[in-house]
């Protein structure tokens, strides 16, 4: 045995906290350690963790830590500016003091967290891992110029986005403002939502969010748009977003995606890997029902254009068939006139030569009248057979020559009652009118001017919106 004089525990004991007190009693250190065994009470705000330092072979060095009130105000300012949580695994700079107790024995105490140490560690794990999907896919992410391009981004949408795969967190109030959205505002349009629900907060459920994504790329329904929504929560919920396998199924996803993961400031990888970006679920769904209004609003256009078109066709039509009308009637007068003269012509050709021939053959008449005394009854009977056969011929060719020209006539009036304006009308042409009053030349209207375009049993009131000249080139004969 020793000769030395044993002491109690508790003499010793306060010896090392005396000791440690005169030496690390008043001094602050700024150490670079791992967290590690994290538990945090928070009712009364205490947290309880290892500081550890890592070698080749594992942990070379441990001190139990603690963060009392002031210590938790400076973990949950580092929360909020790092958007890290504070836990397990997650190398700090932290500033801390020594203390000793007798019971509890050695802890070092939080007082402050280096939130721009940490800012630069995340900074330089985004930009390993950016550096990663350039490397590893040139063929899905690429740059130009400062900007990073990815093959989801070079797809298009399509006219309307109808058929959408939904990823989200069943229960998250994003989720329900996202279709909420569609419920409120996106009345008179259809849609098909396909709901692959998982966790989308918290990096250990990357493996899961991985998985969705490739479900939907090997699916063989056609959608139109993927969407990723999370609705709310602690910003150091996105760091799940800056996962390296989450970033490389986005860019190379076969459909558009579009992020609406609710931060404002902040943009994740992959948000740099989607389609399109917007900042909410809400702001994602009035995203898609505007893509949708635009290609509506571009058919509406395109129905007022061909609405126009249709008009001053028309237009032109109208003042052809008008002039055609002009013509028609203009020809069937003429040839009425024509028709007219030459039916006089005829009665006093007719008249004439009807005379003519009574005379001849009241001449001969006289002759065979003096030679009837002279000649036997023979005779007579011989010349009446011969007048018999002249009037009979006399009056076959009156005949003829009155029923051709009456067969002209009727030829020349049915024409006349084709070019009739009722069978034009009948035919698809039109009479324009103004105040009751038809319209032959085309100067006497422009734009803004009331009429009345009639066609087969149908009269339209109509307003001219346009005028322009026509060739009347359709119409040529």
């Amino acid at each position: 045995m020793t000769s030395t004089t044993p002491i109690r525990l508790s003499d010793l004991a306060g010896a090392i906290r005396n000791s440690i007190a005169d030496n690390f009693g008043n001094r602050i250190f700024w150490v670079l350690a791992d967290v590690a065994n994290y538990k945090c009470y928070q009712q009364k705000n205490h947290h309880y963790f290892d500081l550890v330092e890592k070698g080749p072979k594992g942990i070379t060095t441990k001190l139990n830590a603690v963060a009392w009130w002031e210590g938790d105000k400076r973990i949950r300012a580092f929360e909020k500016q790092t958007g890290q949580k504070f836990g397990n695994d997650i190398h700090v700079l932290a500033s801390v003091s020594v203390e000793y107790h007798v019971v509890y024995g050695l802890k070092l105490t939080l007082l402050d967290i280096d939130s721009r140490f940490t800012l630069g560690q995340l900074e330089e794990q985004r930009q390993a891992t950016l550096d990663r999907l350039l490397n590893e896919y040139p063929d899905m992410v690429w740059k130009v110029g400062d900007r990073y391009v990815t093959a989801n981004m070079e797809l298009a949408f399509r006219k309307v986005i109808q058929r959408i795969a939904v990823i989200a967190s069943e229960s998250s109030a994003g989720f329900e403002d996202f279709m909420h959205s569609f419920e409120t505002k996106g009345k008179g349009y259809q849609f098909h939502f396909d709901n692959y629900f998982t966790r989308v907060q918290g990096q250990d459920n990357a493996d899961d969010l991985v998985a969705r994504l490739h479900e939907i790329n090997e699916s063989k329904n056609e959608y139109d748009a993927v969407v990723i929504i999370r609705g709310g929560g602690a910003q150091t919920d996105l760091l799940i977003f800056d996962d390296y396998a989450i970033a490389l199924a986005v860019a190379g996803l076969h459909v558009p995606v579009i992020t609406g993961i609710g931060h404002l400031r902040n943009e994740t990888i992959t948000d740099m890997m989607a389609h399109t970006v917007t900042k909410t679920p809400t702001e994602c769904a009035e995203f898609i029902i505007s893509h949708n209004r635009s290609f509506e609003d571009e058919i509406l256009q395109f129905q007022k254009h061909i609405l126009l078109r249709v008009q001053q066709t028309l237009a032109v039509k109208n003042r052809e068939i008008r002039q055609l009308d002009q013509r028609i009637i203009q020809s069937a007068r003429t040839c009425i006139n024509i028709g007219k003269q030459k039916l006089s012509e005829t009665n006093q050709r007719v008249t004439h030569n009807t005379r003519r021939h009574l005379f001849a053959q009241q001449r001969e008449l006289m002759k065979i009248a003096t030679g009837i005394s002279m000649r036997p009854q023979s005779m007579i009977e011989k010349g009446y057979i011969s007048m018999s056969q002249a009037v009979n011929m006399l009056t076959t060719h009156v005949a003829h020559v009155i029923q051709n020209r009456h067969a002209r006539l009727e030829h020349l009036t049915s024409l006349l009652k084709m070019s009739s304006p009722e069978e034009i009308l009948k035919r698809g042409f039109a009479i324009v009118k103004v105040n009751d009053r038809i319209i032959t030349d085309p100067a006497e209207l422009g734009p803004g001017d009331q009429m009345q375009v009639i066609l087969k049993k149908t009269e339209i009131e109509t307003t001219i919106i346009s005028k322009n000249e026509y060739n009347g080139k359709d119409f040529t004969l």
